[in-house]
């Protein structure tokens, strides 16, 4: 994760995060979160800000963290672009380290940002935002659908191959789904489309935590799952869904 998340990653996902998908996908986090207009708003695995500068327009105030030098950059470009520098604030730091306390109405991890460590450390992730959180404070965690996941695992007997263009690259993808440990490792290869030559390889795993998981490790950090959703457009969750969207109150 340390390695995933830099200029590559970005210039290969900003191909498909236009700002008209940004901007309802903010919507989507404020009406999930559901907290008035001045409330303060922690940003867990901010990236480059896409969410939080749609946030702090509409009247938050927003904590931006994340471990990618290169993103807070771009994010630091972007908040400037925005005109919300008096609203957002970034802060470089692992997750892992965060210690707000009690300083936050809201929180929220978006696109698959939970679950890049051991299940102790992500335990502990939650905990922490936990913690930053006042009580009835709401949060968000946006996973992968771990059934339709697994389900992917089985059609294709644990692996899946395919490829993808973006931007400048086609990217050529493997992907090993361990089913008796809970995981999905990726390797990805970048190739230039102009050259077709490899210009660099990524590997990144995810914990994939099952519904009843994640509500274990909510409760165990005094956090109530108030319901679970599928899409950005406020769906309810099932087994087929592509997302599962975690809501829940700090009690």
């Amino acid at each position: 994760y340390r390695d995933f998340f830099d200029k590559l990653y970005y210039e290969t996902y900003r191909h498909f995060q236009h700002e008209d998908k940004n901007r309802f996908e903010a919507e989507f986090i404020r009406n999930s979160l559901d907290l008035p207009e001045g409330s303060r708003i922690l940003d867990l695995g901010c990236g480059y800000a896409r969410h939080a500068v749609y946030l702090a327009k509409i009247g938050y105030q927003v904590t931006c963290v994340d471990i990618s030098e290169y993103l807070l950059n771009v994010a630091s470009s972007r908040i400037k672009e925005f005109g919300v520098e008096d609203r957002v604030e970034i802060v470089a730091r692992d997750m892992r380290e965060i210690n707000f306390k009690e300083e936050f109405d809201g929180a929220y991890m978006f696109f698959t940002t939970f679950g890049y460590f051991s299940d102790r450390d992500n335990i502990d992730v939650i905990n922490r935002l936990s913690r930053a959180l006042r009580a009835g404070g709401r949060v968000l965690i946006d996973l992968w659908n771990p059934v339709r996941t697994m389900h992917i695992a089985y059609e294709y007997g644990g692996r899946v191959n395919r490829w993808f263009e973006a931007g400048e690259y086609i990217v050529l993808e493997d992907s090993l789904h361990d089913v008796l440990n809970g995981f999905v490792r990726v390797k990805r290869i970048y190739v230039d489309k102009e050259s077709r030559r490899i210009v660099a390889e990524r590997v990144f795993r995810v914990r994939v935590y099952m519904p009843w998981e994640v509500r274990e490790i909510f409760e165990g950090a005094s956090l109530k799952v108030l319901r679970f959703l599928g899409d950005y457009s406020g769906g309810e969750y099932s087994p087929s869904s592509v997302r599962m969207i975690v809501i829940g109150v700090k009690t």
